[in-house]
């Protein structure tokens, strides 16, 4: 009887190459392995995706951890994907542990990648990977090929040369258990073929899926809130004796954004959907156009053109300098920025709306994603119905006509939001090249996206506020999440029930308007509740200690409550920071419960500022124009990838026949 041992080695040493006694690369035996390197095109450098798709493989693998069937993980896998990847690159503990890690970048991971894009900030268009009309109509797309074993038994390609022909290109010769790397032109594709000596190829037809999206909408799609660099404080310099100062008095000191006029930032929830959809399809990629603008409606701002959150001053050190609001010329609207990168002529206005002539577009849209509506009824305004005092703050306002009360809220759902969400319908079929499934123009890929939930607490319950005044105002989470500014702001309980009742009958009419102009409406952002534990007022009470749970302003002195701001005086002299350290604690990326920037966190993170023509801070300018709350009430990192999340799990079935490559 032979040996079991010899019988082994007997067997190895008849496979082994002479003259290649069986085949070695054979359909039956090996397959064709391919991936597109740099999927999510808007990154100018490959190694801003690759961080990416490294942090979705990481947690991928936690949740494969988990106790549940592969089924269910695989479920939560994927419609937590965009939260989990910020997990992994922001989370100040090594993730799903509560280790603190050691190296912390605290201005998050945006901050990294915002210089290494394809948007070219100066000219404000896509044009710094080799000019627009590149970075639109790709000419091919890199990729890493690879030889998978379809055999249960050991793969020995290391011991073999493989010859590899892509296309008409010169043959690449490589150890067969190497990956490597080619260009494939877009859209033709190429045949890949590969063999070893003395063999016939193996073969496989490879086409490229490029899908083009564009974003469109106000400052929830922009990412307001989250600068790409986050604004940092200064220890020793102080407001009012009190209060965390900048740390640069010049513009250099301002938080940085990839647009800095729209304060548009990659933490977008928009631009985190499109990046999910390149890292989710290994044989497409995504071309990406954001145009997204804080402060936008669909009149003043996509149509027409707005006013910017940022602000001028003519000279800080005048009495009584002029500030204004930067603004644009006529042209200056979300749809002429898009139409002047994709349409081949000058874009022109027809009855108010813009139209690229003779519809010469460069590219077919794919998606066209859309946050608008909120600006067009006042939403901002009523939250400031809901927080600002009672008195001649209250009366100002409303003169000033920047308040609007629940009864208003509703009147513009129905009057004024159907009207403005028809022009937006009439200007997308004028002038988005939507052709799909044979239609000249399919409205189906017009996404738009509810609003989230932003006003409830840990537990999902609208969060609490002033009664009968037997409590203080700084016992409740809702105020003390914005004591800085607590002389002009107070949350009281009726008025907080009053605004949140209104946000489900905002989401009711949106998907009614949503559906009679033929859009995929991503309702998840509201009707799932993502933000459900997660408002403005939420706090982990096992860390109220921690900086990023903390709600309360950094300020210097005594106060006489935990929860309450400083006092001013002699109390405040020489008795250090409370209740953290603004300049080395501040981790506006950091993870924490709550979703949303309250208005002390857009103080600590985006504070801005109105500069002067000199490029100075005009301090008084920027109290006495409220603008250092810029940011407040819009969601956080962790907020917009929980959107991105909900809208994806709206859209997958779209995403996957989109990707579909046409034979």
């Amino acid at each position: 009887m032979i040996p079991r041992l010899f019988l082994s080695f007997f067997l190895i040493l008849c496979c082994m190459p002479q003259g290649i006694a069986a085949e070695v690369l054979g359909a039956g035996t090996v397959q064709i392995v391919w991936k597109v390197s740099n999927r999510f095109r808007f990154f100018k450098d490959e190694a801003d995706f690759k961080k990416q798709e490294q942090a979705w493989s990481e947690y991928g693998m936690h949740v494969a951890a988990k106790d549940g069937s592969v089924e269910d993980n695989d479920m939560f896998y994927y419609n937590s994907s965009v939260l989990g990847i910020e997990h992994m690159l922001n989370d100040r503990r090594i993730p799903f542990t509560k280790i603190l890690r050691t190296k912390f970048d605290w201005r998050g991971w945006a901050a990294k990648t915002v210089d290494d894009t394809c948007y070219d900030p100066k000219s404000r268009t896509h044009a710094a990977c080799g000019g627009v009309d590149a970075y639109i109509n790709p000419t091919g797309h890199d990729i890493e090929i690879s030889l998978k074993s379809l055999t249960s038994g050991p793969a020995l390609f290391k011991q073999y040369t493989c010859h590899w022909q892509i296309g008409d290109a010169p043959v690449q010769d490589a150890n067969c258990d190497e990956t490597i790397r080619t260009s494939i032109p877009y859209p033709d594709g190429a045949t890949i073929s590969v063999n070893v000596d003395n063999e016939r190829p193996i073969s496989i037809d490879v086409k490229v899926k490029d899908l083009l999206v564009v974003g469109l909408g106000d400052s929830f799609a922009s990412g307001e809130g989250n600068p790409d660099v986050p604004v940092q404080m200064d220890e020793t310099h102080r407001v009012q004796n009190m209060y965390p100062a900048v740390a640069s008095r010049d513009v250099t000191g301002s938080a940085r954004w990839l647009d800095q006029a729209c304060h548009r930032s990659l933490y977008s929830y928009q631009l985190r959907a499109a990046l999910q959809m390149a890292l989710e399809n290994p044989h497409g990629a995504v071309t990406y156009l954001g145009y997204a603008c804080s402060g936008a409606a669909i009149d003043k701002g996509i149509i027409g053109p707005q006013t910017y959150v940022e602000y001028q001053s003519d000279d800080y050190q005048s009495q009584s300098p002029q500030v204004m609001a930067l603004a644009g010329g006529r042209g200056d609207t979300q749809m002429n920025w898009f139409l002047r990168e994709d349409c081949r002529e000058k874009p022109v206005q027809e009855q108010g709306l813009w139209k690229c002539p003779g519809d010469k577009f460069k590219r077919n849209v794919d998606f066209a994603f859309v946050s608008v509506g909120g600006n067009d009824i006042g939403f901002a305004s009523l939250v400031s119905w809901a927080t600002l005092r009672k008195g001649p703050v209250t009366r100002l306002a409303n003169w000033f006509g920047v308040t609007t009360s629940p009864d208003e809220f509703a009147a513009n759902m129905q009057n004024v939001l159907p009207g403005a969400y028809q022009r937006l319908a009439r200007q997308l079929e004028k002038s988005m090249p939507l052709n799909h499934d044979g239609l000249p123009y399919d409205a189906s890929r017009v996404v738009l996206t509810a609003y989230p939930d932003i006003l409830a607490d840990e537990n999902g319950n609208t969060c609490k506020g002033v009664t009968d005044g037997s409590v203080p105002e700084d016992a409740f989470a809702a105020n003390q999440s914005m004591d800085r500014f607590a002389n002009w702001l107070v949350v009281r309980q009726d008025k907080m029930d009053a605004a949140h009742g209104k946000l489900e009958s905002l989401y009711e009419r949106m998907k009614t308007t949503a559906d009679a102009n033929g859009w995929t409406f991503a309702g998840r952002a509201h009707a799932d509740a993502p933000f459900k534990g997660h408002g403005f007022c939420a706090q982990r009470q096992d860390r109220l200690d921690d900086p990023a749970e903390v709600l309360i302003m950094p300020c210097f002195g005594n106060a006489p409550r935990p929860t309450a701001t400083c006092l001013p005086g002699i109390l405040s002299k020489a008795t250090g920071w409370r209740p953290y350290d603004p300049a080395t604690r501040n981790y506006p990326y950091a993870l924490r419960q709550r979703w949303v920037r309250t208005i002390n966190d857009a103080y600590m993170t985006v504070n801005q500022k109105v500069i002067d023509k000199s490029g100075y801070i005009d301090e008084v300018s920027s109290a006495r124009n409220f603008i250092e709350t810029t940011g407040g009430m819009h969601p956080n990192a962790e907020g917009h990838a929980s959107l991105a999340d909900a809208m994806l799990m709206d859209l997958r079935p779209e995403i996957k026949k989109a990707f579909q490559v046409d034979q």
